[in-house]
């Protein structure tokens, strides 16, 4: 199902200590990769699967949860959600291998809002 929440994921200031937060509060397990890019992100797995993940903050991001909403094509909802007066704080990037592509933006009240699809 597309415009739905798929994805939660945390940018913050330091991942290692996120990760043992969360790791103890909920009993979460992690697996650490490498993106294309070359930066680190900790997928977070509840027990069914990978449901979230931690990565370090960019200096233009927020520290904070981000939810992702699922959509059909990256492109055009990143490219819509401009026009519409959102702000693009993290560009369409790839993921890597299968995982398909996402953004980010802070729409015109301030809420801050991630996109992603497969391609």
């Amino acid at each position: 199902m597309k415009n739905t929440f798929g994805w939660m994921q945390q940018g913050s200031s330091d991942p290692k200590k996120a990760k043992d937060f969360y790791g103890k509060l909920f009993n979460w397990s992690f697996d650490e990769k490498t993106l294309e890019s070359g930066a680190a992100f900790i997928q977070i797995d509840a027990g069914d699967g990978p449901i979230a993940g931690i990565h370090r903050a960019a200096e233009n991001e927020p520290i904070c949860w981000t939810p992702f909403v699922n959509v059909d094509d990256i492109h055009k909802s990143t490219a819509k959600a401009e026009e519409l007066g959102g702000k693009i704080i993290v560009p369409i990037t790839a993921l890597g291998g299968d995982s398909g592509f996402y953004s980010v933006f802070i729409d015109p009240t301030g809420v801050v809002l991630g996109l992603h699809a497969l391609k």
